[in-house]
């Protein structure tokens, strides 16, 4: 896209940024929601187990565990994908720098 003055460029960037921001917080505030959802099943399940008294069952223990590494592996993969749009966001930083570096160079030749 051609930008007509140094400022149209920045507020579009500005904009880029602020939504690429608003993903990545997002996403953080929905994993930390859903890591404390899981960690409230888990209390619970093992609660009710207790309370049935199966909670030293092994099949119990073993599908409570089952879900706790699901659980734990759910999280890991949305951290490393909230580690790679944090990534993306510095590369488009960087692109920002290098995309208004270039529109100046223009305007210098131009003008």
């Amino acid at each position: 896209m051609t930008y007509r003055s140094l400022a149209e460029l920045e507020d579009a960037q500005d904009q880029e940024r602020r939504t690429a921001r608003l993903r990545i917080e997002s996403a953080d505030q929905y994993l930390g929601l859903y890591r404390s959802r899981m960690f409230q099943v888990r209390e619970s399940f093992y609660t009710l187990g207790a309370r049935e008294g199966v909670a030293d069952d092994p099949g119990f223990r073993q599908e409570l565990q089952r879900v706790s590494d699901t659980a734990d592996e759910n999280v890991a993969y949305a951290g490393r994908k909230i580690a790679e749009l944090d990534d993306e966001y510095y590369a488009m930083l960087r692109e920002h720098d290098e995309q208004r570096d270039r529109f100046l160079a223009e305007r210098d030749d131009t003008g």
